[in-house]
């Protein structure tokens, strides 16, 4: 039988194991250590490269038979069961502009379901993990979402697509969901952002077109810390991710719902 807990322990060996290994270059290389991807700020760098590499790295070493599917192109099917999901920097745009908010996100999957995750804080060194059925922790205390109950007040954390078109659409629910809540923030890491909701630092979390790689980990990490996570299927390839407290979970729904209708 699989161990979630070995899967949990050997994700963060893994983070350790990199982290302690690269080199994270001055802020005046940073914007020259860099390619674009799917548009002018939609980024990739060398140290994007060289983390996802060196997990890779630790995976074929210690777990040979599974999966894996990275941001950066690392894919193979595995035969084991057991897939990892890799963003090895969560955040690259923070990362360029030396903005202190971006992560290494890892979530493991045993027969299609998430059971453990780890999010890596670069900037803070805050160690985020999850343990399907036994809970959250952030650097080994255990986390919970906070409890407010007012739509009206909740500090929500949202991001925006790197696509012109679906910006502009983005831009009307963010027109009808404002004026619901206490406010917005846009930090520009769905991990972390989803980590910063399991703590209780914030509210409720919504973002539309993210990767599996965005969100499997910090997803998971909220749910173990109480959390509700929903998924609404926009189109073909484009799904909308929510997460809140538990007491806000029906409310923020409905007010989502209907942006969604405008």
């Amino acid at each position: 039988m699989i161990s979630y807990h070995k899967l949990r322990d050997e994700a963060l060996e893994c983070v350790a194991t990199v982290t302690s290994s690269i080199n994270i270059c001055s802020a005046s290389e940073r914007k020259t250590d860099i390619e674009k991807k799917s548009s002018s700020s939609d980024y990739v760098t060398s140290l994007d490269r060289q983390i996802e590499s060196g997990i890779v790295q630790f995976i074929r070493k210690n777990r040979a038979n599974d999966g894996i599917l990275g941001e950066e192109g690392a894919s193979r099917s595995g035969t084991s069961g057991i897939r990892w999901i890799i963003d090895p920097i969560d955040g690259t745009s923070n990362f360029v502009y030396s903005i202190p908010y971006f992560s290494i996100s890892i979530a493991i999957e045993a027969e299609g379901e998430i059971v453990a995750g780890v999010v890596a804080d670069l900037s803070s060194n805050d160690i985020f993990d999850a343990v399907k059925g036994h809970g959250s922790r952030c650097n080994n205390e255990v986390i919970k979402v906070n409890d407010n109950d007012s739509l009206q007040s909740a500090i929500v954390t949202t991001g925006f697509s790197y696509r012109p078109e679906r910006r502009e659409f983005q831009g009307g629910m963010l027109q009808h969901i404002l004026p619901r809540i206490g406010d917005i923030r846009r930090f520009g890491s769905a991990a972390l952002d989803l980590c910063w909701l399991a703590t209780g630092r914030v509210d409720a979390f919504y973002e539309e077109g993210l990767n599996l790689w965005d969100y499997a980990a910090g997803s998971l990490i909220v749910s173990e810390a109480g959390g509700t996570v929903r998924t609404v299927n926009l189109a073909q390839d484009i799904n909308l991710l929510t997460a809140t407290n538990a007491h806000l979970d029906k409310e923020f729904h409905i007010s989502i719902n209907n942006a969604l209708q405008h």
